[in-house]
């Protein structure tokens, strides 16, 4: 039987890891979790090709009880204009697996928006690779409801420079912003939408 596999995908910035301890912590609870050991993860700036010490690029490591792979690639932003609102109360993506199936599924589903907002039960979650930060007057806020526990998540919390909030369907009219945040996107890189351009189906 094939063991299930997952990934971590690490921002590096001008051969530089960010937030490494985070994502190992996170590779070692996976792997634990599900194989009852971790691998060990050890990575360097000599791994990273010589055309990529310069610029954003996505470390991409893939494991099971054991590293399968290492790979890095130049990061490109994917254009963000719209969300589209879009309902399933059975997704399940605790963990950071390869398959991606049932999200690739719900993605096919946003229409003309450039991605999904996912509601379960009637909480916002996330999209369909990103966890998502609410703006007002009051703040920043990041739904209680998430799917998977980014570590960018983790590190604005952890920094106080976001709050977790209860956030249902009917509370996003409260908000201006919706902004995306993954181990590759900052808040600074605004990678965002107005609520108004959200679309429903």
């Amino acid at each position: 039987m094939n063991q299930p596999l997952f990934i971590e995908t690490i921002k590096v910035k001008d051969g530089v890891f960010y937030n490494l301890p985070l994502h190992i912590a996170r590779l070692k609870r996976t792997a634990i979790h599900f194989f009852g050991v971790a691998p060990s993860l050890e990575l360097s700036q000599s791994m990273i090709p010589e055309a990529l010490h310069i610029g954003i690029v996505k470390c991409r490591v893939t494991y099971s009880s054991q590293i399968i792979s290492v790979e890095f690639e130049p990061y490109v932003f994917r254009h963000l204009s719209s969300l589209t609102l879009v309902e399933d109360n059975d997704i399940d993506y605790t963990y950071k697996a390869v398959d991606r199936s049932f999200l690739n599924s719900l993605y096919s589903r946003r229409e003309d928006g450039d991605d999904i907002l996912i509601v379960k039960n009637g909480l916002v979650t996330d999209t369909s690779y990103a966890n998502v930060v609410f703006e007002n007057a009051n703040g920043l806020y990041t739904p209680k409801s998430y799917l998977l526990g980014g570590i960018k998540r983790q590190y604005l919390l952890q920094n106080g420079i976001i709050n977790e909030l209860v956030i249902n369907q009917d509370d996003i009219r409260l908000f201006s912003k919706i902004y995306l945040i993954n181990a590759m996107i900052d808040l600074e890189d605004a990678i965002c939408v107005s609520v108004s351009a959200l679309r429903t189906l």
